[in-house]
């Protein structure tokens, strides 16, 4: 029916039918000119891309199975233990960037949610990075070290961005902030050891900024503490494990297990304050990867050089008991990314951020899989009067009422890389950064409620527009 009413000239009533129709019949009529549906271009498309993946796939299997096992065997049996772990490492290496690379794609081309889907972008490079870095570092393991710096950077980067990706999926600061407001006080509350440290904090846009710059100075804390290591380490008065009272390492190993110790605080707070509201995303899994890779990075290094500072590990062929400690700490990191690459891929489905339109149509094509239908599966979903999803394919109609997102959407995806640059950069981060350095954030309420800064009642940061227009 209305593909009769476009060829005639008549617009249908519905305005985002013709919309859709008009994508849907651009596939095969321009200017009143039928398009052939296999050309030169549809089959390179079709045929060369999946000729180019076949071989990639046969190549990494053959690597994965084949070429590295046969090697890391041989240096075992020649007695070279550091060569072993270097092709065993390699192995997982090759099956978790694969993994991770491919739910990283697959955002980018679905580009749908810029203000939230650039974050998640951030939280997925986090396997890729972490594992190529640690397994550079079995190889070049005199630069190991300012290798795993880079680390520990992108490590505090990913935490302050996953704050980011609960505002974002929650309205942004001020609905989250609204919506704090009318939740109850226990929240605000803190328990030992932070209730001698931190005051109670009132729930709204407070609340919200106390847990923001919870994790915020965790960064600022990593990107000193990163540089202050180098220089040591150039200077020569940096010692891992030593716990002298003279020990460089020992207080800086302190003050960055204190300062992840608070973010990972403000982020369970975050969580627990809005876990209702998050239900529909997934949180538990959400949680489970951030703070296992953050306990599996950080803390497990941090044990292995508390065990090699008390003569617990010993050297192993032609690496010292430190080498060895660095080089386990290493080894382990790219095991475990490859469970948290498929932890990634369920956490963090490219298909939750897709437009409305979109999902309606995945899950037509799925029912009608499911029930044997003998159609081509393309489905044009259209809106009747009444504004909800009709299928006409069948002559069902399917009602689906429409429901406005919480995020913004686009009707249309971003170019990949826009999307990619959207993602890397991370504007909001420093900007954050400054103001928290400028003293702006909220960091308690007197017993009326009041920010002990402002004076506010609401809790909320008010400022004077020469003060705005400064920052």
């Amino acid at each position: 029916r209305l593909s009769e009413q476009y060829a005639g000239g008549m617009q249908p009533e519905n305005p985002q039918e013709g919309a859709l129709l008009q994508s849907k019949m651009g596939r095969g009529r321009a200017d009143g000119a039928e398009i052939p549906e296999s050309n030169d271009s549809s089959f390179v498309k079709k045929y060369l891309s999946r000729i180019v993946a076949a071989v990639l796939a046969v190549v990494l299997i053959g690597a994965v199975f084949v070429l590295l096992p046969y090697q890391a065997v041989h240096a075992a049996k020649n007695d070279k233990f550091n060569e072993t772990l270097y092709w065993t490492a390699g192995s997982f290496v090759l099956i978790a960037v694969p993994v991770s690379v491919y739910g990283i794609v697959q955002h980018l081309v679905n580009y749908y949610m810029p203000q939230v889907q650039k974050f998640v972008v951030r939280i997925l490079f986090m396997v890729p990075i972490f594992s190529v870095e640690a397994w550079f570092s079995l190889f070049f393991h005199a630069a190991s070290e300012y290798i795993r710096a880079f680390r520990e950077l992108y490590e505090a980067f990913v935490l302050s961005s996953f704050v980011y990706y609960i505002i974002e999926l929650l309205g942004g600061e001020d609905q989250l902030a609204l919506k704090l407001r009318v939740k109850d006080a226990k929240y605000g509350r803190h328990g030992p050891p932070f209730r001698f440290v931190c005051r109670e904090w009132q729930m709204g846009r407070a609340f919200m900024t106390n847990c923001k710059y919870g994790v915020l100075q965790n960064v600022l804390v990593k990107v000193i503490a990163t540089v202050l290591v180098i220089v040591l380490k150039a200077k020569g008065k940096w010692e891992t494990g030593d716990w002298s009272w003279g020990s460089s390492w020992a207080y800086i190993s302190v003050i960055m297990n204190l300062s992840i110790m608070y973010a990972l605080y403000c982020l369970v707070k975050l969580y627990y304050a809005t876990k209702d509201d998050l239900k529909d995303w997934n949180p538990v899994w959400k949680f489970m990867c951030i703070k296992g890779i953050i306990f599996f990075t950080f803390w497990q290094g941090f044990l292995i050089e508390v065990l090699n500072s008390a003569g617990v590990i010993k050297p192993v062929g032609d690496w010292t008991a430190d080498d060895f400690a660095a080089g386990l700490s290493d080894f382990l990191i790219t095991f475990e990314m490859v469970f948290f690459s498929i932890m990634h891929r369920y956490a963090f489905p490219h298909t939750d951020y897709l437009h409305y339109l979109q999902r309606q149509r995945s899950k037509g094509r799925r029912s009608r899989s499911g029930a044997g239908a003998g159609d081509d599966g393309d489905a044009l979903l259209l809106f009747d009067h009444d504004n909800n999803v009709a299928n006409d394919d069948s002559g069902d109609l399917v009602d689906a009422e429409y429901e406005p997102p919480t995020v913004r959407q686009l009707d249309r995806p971003l170019s990949v890389s826009r999307a990619l640059m959207g993602s890397v950069v991370p504007s909001e981060t420093v900007s954050d950064i400054a103001r928290m350095s400028l003293g702006e954030g909220i960091v308690g309420s007197d017993s009326l409620g009041r920010d002990r800064a402002t004076g506010s009642e609401s809790g909320e940061v008010m400022m004077s527009m020469e003060e705005a227009e400064r920052i």
